[in-house]
């Protein structure tokens, strides 16, 4: 019985943990299509299969995927937004990432856009690459999009918001998690020893 528990729990925390790492945001690197090193091209002549993103164009810039020494990321001008679909596969807390500099907006919505699950927020305009955070309660089998949307903000007026390593994935939980559960298994498992014990 303990033998059986031990393998119910470890197989537990490897699906937990193989879950977790799931990135739900498809070409979040923008590594596809691979450019060459150093070149660009415009978002709205690639392949929708390749990117797999979609893309609003409101402004008079050109929004880009762009390569700087073999690094590729998205470069959305001023009045364009970027987005990207996915379904959440279970209910629960979600961890929200990007890296980005110069200025702009970000959100996250129901596919449909009527719903707004994280409403849009201006970033900390930067001129360097910064990591930007924050979580979300998403629901088993919805779809959402996450969506980028270059702007001019003050106090520096970056004419472009650039975005690389966006990633939504189900949050890990802490490890007091894992211990109270191995604690509970091995209260089950004491129980039931007890038992046999007992009854023989």
């Amino acid at each position: 019985m303990r033998k059986t528990l031990i393998a119910l729990a470890a197989s537990l925390l490897a699906a937990t943990a193989a879950h977790a790492a799931t990135n739900l945001v498809a070409n979040g690197t923008f590594d596809n299509p691979d450019l060459a090193t150093g070149s660009f091209e415009q978002v709205s002549v690639l392949n929708f299969n390749d990117l797999q993103w979609g893309h609003y164009s409101g402004g008079t810039g050109v929004t880009k995927l762009v390569d700087v020494g073999g690094e590729q990321f998205a470069q959305i001008a001023t009045g364009d937004i970027m987005y990207a679909g996915f379904t959440a596969a279970t209910s629960g807390t979600y961890n929200i990432s990007f890296d980005y500099n110069g200025s702009g907006l970000w959100g996250l919505s129901s596919a449909s856009w009527a719903q707004s699950v994280i409403g849009y927020s201006f970033v900390t305009p930067q001129a360097g690459w910064t990591t930007q955070t924050a979580t979300a309660s998403l629901v088993a089998g919805e779809s959402y999009k996450i969506y980028f949307g270059g702007m001019v903000t003050p106090p520096a007026f970056y004419p472009t918001l650039n975005i690389d390593n966006v990633s939504v994935a189900a949050a890990v939980p802490e490890p007091e998690t894992y211990a109270m559960m191995l604690a509970g298994l091995g209260a089950i498992g004491l129980m039931s020893r007890r038992r046999m014990h007992k009854q023989g």
